[in-house]
C-alpha cells in the first residue's frame, strides 16, 4: 500500500518503510510429508516458476528440515493464483507457508524467534507471511509490527505479461527516487479506519520511478489504467503490477475483463 526507500545499507540492501496488506488472492499449497524419506522436492503449475531447489518454498522447506534435523521428505505442490514477477509477494506467502505447515506438522520444534529468522534470511517479505493481517515493515523488511487494517477492500490488479525483476529495478535505482521521510507511511496508518480512497491517496511509492525506467511497458499499463478511470492505481513493490482501489466492483470486474483483452492479466480481490 506504500512503499519508502530511505537509503542504502552498508550490507547492500535497502532499508525501507512499507505498509503491508494481505490479499484474498493466493496461491494453493500442499505439502507432503514422507517419514523416513530424504529431501524436498516441489511441482509448480505456474510458468517461470522453477521446480527445484531455486524455488523459494523449497528453500524453506530444506531450511526447516536443516534447523530442526528432522528426518522427512518433503513434497510441495504450488497451484500458482499469484502472478509470477508482479510485486505481490506469491513466492514469499509460499515460503512462509512452508515454514508454518512444517512447524505444526512436527509439533512446533521452533519457536517464533527461530521460525522468523529463517523467514528473515530467505527473503525480506517473508517474515510479513508468517502471520495474518497488516503490517508495518522496516529495516530490509523484516521487522514486522502487526497494525490494525480493513479486511475485505476490493481493489483491482492488473499485471503485464512480461515479469519484473526487482534487481534490475534497485539498478535504476538514482538518488532523487530516496523518500525524504517515511511521513507517507505513517500518514497511511492513520488512514486506516477510513475508506479505502483515504488511505490509498496517502501511499506513495519510491520504487515507481526507476521501475518505469527499467521496463518502459509499465507506464504504459499505467496510461491504460488511467483510460479506465483507474489513473490513480500504483504500483506494488517493485513491479510490475499496478494496484487500485475497485470502488464499484462491478465497474472493476469490467475494467478486468478489458484489461485481459488488451494481454494484461487483471482480477478483482480484496485485503484479507
Amino acid at each position: 500500500m506504500c512503499l519508502l526507500v530511505a537509503g542504502k545499507r552498508a550490507d547492500g540492501y535497502h532499508d525501507v518503510a512499507t505498509v503491508m496488506a494481505p490479499l484474498t488472492l493466493a496461491d494453493v499449497l500442499t505439502v507432503d510429508v514422507r517419514e523416513g524419506g530424504r529431501g524436498v522436492s516441489v511441482r509448480c503449475d505456474g510458468t517461470g516458476v522453477p521446480n527445484d531447489e531455486r524455488n523459494i518454498a523449497a528453500r524453506a522447506a530444506a531450511a526447516f528440515l536443516n534447523a530442526t534435523r528432522v528426518e522427512a521428505g518433503v513434497t510441495l505442490h504450488i497451484a500458482k493464483n499469484v502472478p509470477v514477477g508482479a510485486g505481490l509477494g506469491g513466492g514469499s506467502s509460499d515460503a512462509a507457508a512452508t515454514l508454518r505447515a512444517l512447524n505444526e506438522r512436527f509439533g512446533r520444534p521452533l519457536g517464533r524467534d527461530a521460525l522468523w529468522d529463517i523467514a528473515g534470511r530467505l527473503g525480506s517479505d517473508v517474515p510479513f507471511f508468517l502471520d495474518g493481517g497488516w503490517g508495518y515493515a522496516t529495516g530490509r523488511g523484516e521487522f514486522v509490527t502487526r497494525v490494525r487494517g480493513p479486511a475485505g477492500a476490493a481493489l483491482l490488479v492488473a499485471v503485464p505479461r512480461q515479469g519484473v525483476s526487482t534487481a534490475r529495478v534497485y539498478d535504476e535505482f538514482a538518488a532523487e527516487d530516496y523518500a525524504a521521510s517515511v511521513d507517507a507511511a505513517w500518514r497511511v496508518l492513520a488512514a486506516l479506519d477510513a475508506p479505502a480512497a483515504a488511505w490509498w491517496a496517502a501511499g506513495e511509492n519510491s520504487l515507481a520511478r526507476p521501475a518505469s525506467r527499467a521496463y518502459p511497458f509499465l507506464e504504459q499499463l499505467h496510461s491504460t489504467l488511467a483510460e479506465l478511470g483507474y489513473g490513480h492505481a500504483r504500483l506494488s513493490g517493485s513491479g510490475g503490477a499496478f494496484v487500485a482501489p475497485a470502488g464499484d466492483e462491478e465497474k472493476a470486474t469490467a475494467a478486468a475483463a478489458e484489461l485481459a483483452t488488451r494481454g494484461y492479466w487483471a482480477a478483482v480481490t480484496a485485503t484479507g
